[in-house]
């Protein structure tokens, strides 16, 4: 009797650390967040940064890190790229930290926020779910959603001269049949009539996926309302413990761009890697990738905290 009370409670507790690794391993910081630069007064001005704010997608522990495959695209410009996504964030949570992004004095920004929103707007348990889980003052509708991300970009125009473009959303599952996927099309024609208001770039990352899975068009293996809190576990342990890769789990899944219906597999992350590197070279042709204008002042010996002054 005692050794099957060890056993069971050994193995309760093996359960315990396990979950407590895959949540250490899927939370943990990305290569290079905010707060590695802006907590350093000299590499402010050492070199332009690149400023990529998100959500899990762009985190990059879940999902296919498109942030690093731009990092290793981009290194003998010598760009520092920072990784702005945070698992989990609504349009809402990315402004409730937009000084923090605001703080690394971007010379340019890109924002791919609303999965989280379009996720919360399918019914009435996700919108709870994500009211609890995510702090909202109000039950999140696609009309919040352009509330937010509207102000979102009005704050970053105004507290930064950084060129910013707005992403649309990778789809929710690869059924173009389902209502899923016909949200996340909603949400990104509301982020293209945001971008549109305030006169900044827009990068179509839900055409060009829509168009690469069109041809295609089939419901995966596994069907986007499969996807339970117990599935996201089992992937992120496939993950996370035993080191199977997110293209493999992709293609047990049969999807062609995600892993597990919202997450990006490597190729997705090539599309969405694709679309900013497209804006950076139109930036970089206009001449306006550049360090700050008090940056020269800084090299010069006459300014000594750049974080002091505004972009």
């Amino acid at each position: 009797m005692w050794i099957l009370l060890l056993v069971v409670m050994a193995v309760i507790a093996a359960a315990v650390l396990l979950v407590q690794w895959v949540r250490f391993c899927t939370d943990r910081p990305p290569v290079c967040p905010p707060a590695s630069v802006h907590h350093s007064v000299a590499t402010i001005c050492d070199r332009p940064s690149i400023v990529c704010v998100g959500d899990s997608i762009t985190h990059g522990r879940v999902s296919a890190d498109y942030v690093g495959l731009l990092r290793r695209r981009f290194r003998a410009k010598g760009y520092r790229f920072i990784n702005a996504g945070l698992n989990g964030d609504m349009a809402y949570n990315v402004l409730k930290r937009i000084d923090d992004i605001i703080r690394c004095h971007p010379a340019l920004v890109t924002v791919m926020v609303g999965s989280n929103d379009a996720y919360a707007a399918l019914n009435p348990r996700n919108a709870d779910e994500a009211r609890r889980q995510n702090g909202l003052p109000e039950r999140p509708t696609i009309d919040t959603f352009r509330r937010d991300l509207s102000a979102l970009c009005l704050r970053l125009r105004e507290a930064t001269a950084a060129p910013l473009a707005l992403l649309s959303l990778p789809p929710f599952g690869e059924d173009p049949q389902h209502e899923a996927y016909r949200q996340a099309q909603a949400y990104s024609r509301t982020i293209k009539a945001v971008a549109r208001q305030a006169g900044i770039a827009y990068l179509p990352v839900n055409e060009q996926m829509d168009a690469l899975l069109q041809p295609h068009a089939r419901a995966p293996k596994l069907a986007f309302d499969r996807m339970t809190d117990a599935r996201y576990l089992g992937i992120k342990i496939r993950r996370f413990v035993l080191g199977r890769s997110l293209a493999a789990i992709s293609r047990c899944h049969g999807y062609r761009l995600l892993t597990d219906g919202i997450h990006l597999n490597p190729a997705g992350a090539a599309v969405v890697a694709d679309a900013i590197a497209t804006f950076i070279h139109t930036v970089e042709k206009n001449d306006s990738l550049r360090l700050p204008r008090y940056c020269t002042l800084y090299h010069q010996g006459r300014l000594d905290d750049p974080r002091a002054h505004a972009s």
